[in-house]
């Protein structure tokens, strides 16, 4: 299972921005993935859509992108990875997502059958999300930059490796059972199955690659459920799979 370590708030700044995501990719226990870009798909679960007072029903997906400064590797220490409260909001949100991973590049649309193939890891993420200045942002129908794109805006826990196993029925990841969760100071949040999304990973890569040709070092955030709420300072987050 995947996990997402400890998150607390607090109001140092970043030293260095991490532009590195510790895997499982290669047979050395200290194996990293080096990030790329940082693909976010909006408003892809229909209860996290009714809340943000959306029409779930949408005709195709939309997505956004956070800078490689926006990635914590929150597996490179045991303890509680502290992140600074960014500034500028009064309204700071979690929202826990399914993170992929991508470790083939292609050159142009991807079909979706074959689209899974070019995932070589997934984890988890908690997509931070000044929504103070993303609801003036949607009111003044202006881009969400500012609200989605700050340092430290993405933490994600260690990848694991699915590239060399690639069979349908062992993608743990993706089933019936799988789970997704958000607890705040150990009080549950948000948790749903990860196939109640509207639009499914092998579909959102396809989509994706229509836009963008896909590189290695590609993480896809693949939305949010319903639930998401604000942080304070102090507060601690995890995020499971």
């Amino acid at each position: 299972a995947a996990s997402l370590s400890r998150l607390k708030l607090t109001h140092e700044p970043p030293a260095v921005n991490t532009v590195l995501v510790k895997s499982c990719f290669s047979a050395a226990p200290s194996a990293l993935f080096p990030v790329a870009r940082v693909h976010c798909i909006g408003r892809n679960y229909a209860a996290h859509a009714a809340e943000m007072g959306d029409d779930p029903k949408k005709s195709s997906p939309f997505f956004f992108q956070k800078p490689t400064s926006a990635v914590v590797d929150t597996s490179a220490t045991s303890d509680v990875t502290t992140i600074a409260m960014p500034r500028f909001t009064s309204n700071l949100h979690f929202e826990a997502e399914l993170v992929l991973a991508v470790g083939r590049a292609s050159d142009g649309p991807v079909p979706i059958p074959s689209a899974l193939e070019y995932i070589s890891g997934v984890g988890v993420g908690c997509d931070l999300t000044r929504r103070d200045l993303q609801n003036e942002a949607k009111e003044k129908r202006r881009p969400w930059d500012d609200s989605k794109g700050f340092d430290e805006s993405a933490p994600v826990g260690g990848l694991v490796d699915i590239a060399a196993d690639q069979n349908p029925s062992n993608r743990w990841w993706w089933s019936d059972s799988t789970v997704l969760s958000l607890t705040v100071n150990g009080v549950k949040k948000q948790e749903t199955g990860t196939k109640k999304m509207i639009w499914n990973p092998a579909e959102i890569i396809h989509h994706i690659s229509t836009r963008h040709n896909l590189r290695p070092g590609d993480l896809i955030f693949t939305g949010t459920p319903e639930g998401v709420g604000a942080l304070s300072l102090g507060d601690e987050v995890v995020v499971r799979l």
